[in-house]
């Protein structure tokens, strides 16, 4: 009678345990691989030499495994006419976001924000697969006016950003390789373009104080020289729960951390590093988030990541003062709310 009383109890027990491990996929976090042993994101060989050598102008032995088969349906002449720009401004953006697009072309996605500076602004976003809906019928009239988006025919969903990052970066590859930085944002971003500016002269010049410490100001052979990627970072691991948003399998990602990576929210590039991150990517296995992808491809090409506390991953609450230095701040879906702010900071009466 004991014993069968001590089975009776142990059976919902064991039932207990059985659904945590399920759902929780603790059997995932236990198996996960080592990152600081065991990291081998495909393709599996040192990928820096394909890539110097394709920037270069030679031809690689490896041939790219990761080639995106998408059109842009658009196109701008915005490069065509410049030799140099100081900023090029990539505002991701999701079809049905026409209050934020006309709310950032009054803010900060304005040209000439800072004079003596050449600053450009395009819009990208995919499709919804119906060709003759309102949506794109508003798209269509609203590219017509503004001549400042960029639309691909990829349908346009969460788990696809990192097809819209990527291709954002082809746009610029072959058609405006010129800029000195790039900066990627969501329409959601407040953004000072002056902190911004700030910012990268900043790192200019501390890069070339730190070359002339080290006698290497000429010099071209370090794997940093030229190279900036900067934003929010994050040094994180994969969530495994079932019933997350984020969850990543075994299958798909075998280590137990990612590699430190820059969200997606906002971040900042050198010429340099996008070319090196496009051409990086065409050898490096998709992955569905975009800021974990860049991040990973960053690791396989050498560029370190580099945080900057001003650009804020969460909502920075306002203050005039509080955000006299701020350079992104997310969620801004408040279009009153942006324009007001940015005015405030950006506007001498």
């Amino acid at each position: 009678m004991r014993r069968r009383k001590y089975k009776v109890l142990l059976c919902p027990f064991v039932l207990v345990v059985c659904v945590l491990y399920y759902f929780f996929s603790i059997g995932d976090y236990i198996y996960s691989r080592s990152f600081e042993n065991e990291f081998d994101y495909p393709l599996n060989i040192d990928i820096k030499p394909v890539v110097k050598d394709i920037l270069s102008g030679k031809k690689p032995d490896v041939k790219p495994i990761n080639y995106y088969p998408y059109r842009f349906l658009t196109n701008s002449g915005k490069c065509k006419t410049i030799e140099k720009l100081d900023l090029f401004i990539v505002v991701k953006s999701a079809m049905k976001n026409f209050g934020h697009r006309d709310a950032v072309r009054q803010t900060y996605g304005q040209e000439n924000v800072i004079s003596g500076r050449i600053i450009k602004t395009l819009f990208f976003l995919g499709i919804d697969g119906r060709p003759k809906s309102e949506t794109q019928r508003l798209i269509d009239e609203e590219m017509a006016k503004h001549k400042d988006i960029i639309q691909i025919d990829f349908h346009d969903n969460y788990y696809n950003n990192t097809i819209k990052t990527m291709m954002s970066f082809r746009w610029l590859y072959e058609h405006c390789s010129t800029a000195d930085f790039y900066l990627f944002t969501d329409d959601d971003m407040y953004i000072s373009v002056n902190n911004l500016i700030d910012y990268v002269n900043d790192q200019a010049t501390n890069k070339i104080q730190i070359d002339k410490d080290s006698n290497l100001r000429s010099s071209a052979n370090t794997e940093e020289n030229g190279q900036l990627y900067a934003g929010y970072v994050f040094k994180s691991g994969p969530q495994r729960f079932k019933s997350s948003k984020w969850r990543v399998t075994l299958d798909e990602y075998p280590w137990n951390k990612w590699p430190p990576y820059v969200t997606a929210g906002a971040y900042v590039i050198s010429n340099k590093s996008m070319k090196y991150l496009y051409v990086g990517s065409l050898f490096v296995k998709h992955f569905r988030f975009d800021d974990i992808y860049l991040g990973i491809v960053a690791k396989k090409v050498g560029i370190g990541v580099r945080h900057c506390p001003q650009f804020h991953f969460y909502r920075k609450k306002y203050s005039k003062d509080g955000y006299k230095d701020v350079i992104a701040s997310h969620g801004f879906q408040d279009h009153a709310e942006l324009v007001r702010v940015w005015n405030e900071q950006n506007i001498i009466v």
